[in-house]
């Protein structure tokens, strides 16, 4: 029997822990484990359901990656959720240190406002 994968983007396998924060009133921080991984959406392996359409953020090494619950199964034992990609901050050690090293230096002397340098040149 022939089987076509209809996805436009290839997906990778994957086996991490990780845990993630479901945004709600509370915040829900649940472990996870991270099982697939494609351009557009990762997926996750719970304990429990999670609702479709709820909002979820994790840490990936040094990224920040926020998504929304586009499906939930349960798969032998535990749940299989699906989470389109929305958002991804990545270099987050390199930007606490620019930030840093930013309000070291503004205690120091005043630059000139680059908008007021922009509008002398007309």
């Amino acid at each position: 029997m022939w089987f076509m994968n209809q996805r436009r983007k290839p997906r990778f396998e994957a086996d991490q822990s990780i845990w993630i924060t479901l945004f709600g009133e509370p915040d829900i921080r649940l472990p996870a484990r991270i099982k697939n991984v494609s351009e557009r959406g990762i997926g996750l392996e719970l304990q429990g359901p999670v609702a479709i359409g709820t909002a979820l953020k994790f840490e990936v090494d040094d990224s920040l990656i926020l998504g929304e619950v586009i499906y939930c199964r349960q798969d032998q034992g535990c749940f299989y959720v699906g989470v389109e990609l929305e958002q991804a901050l990545c270099g987050l050690g390199a930007l606490a240190k620019a930030l840093g090293a930013f309000s070291d230096t503004s205690s120091g002397p005043q630059q000139e406002d680059p908008v007021k340098e922009c509008r002398h040149e007309h």
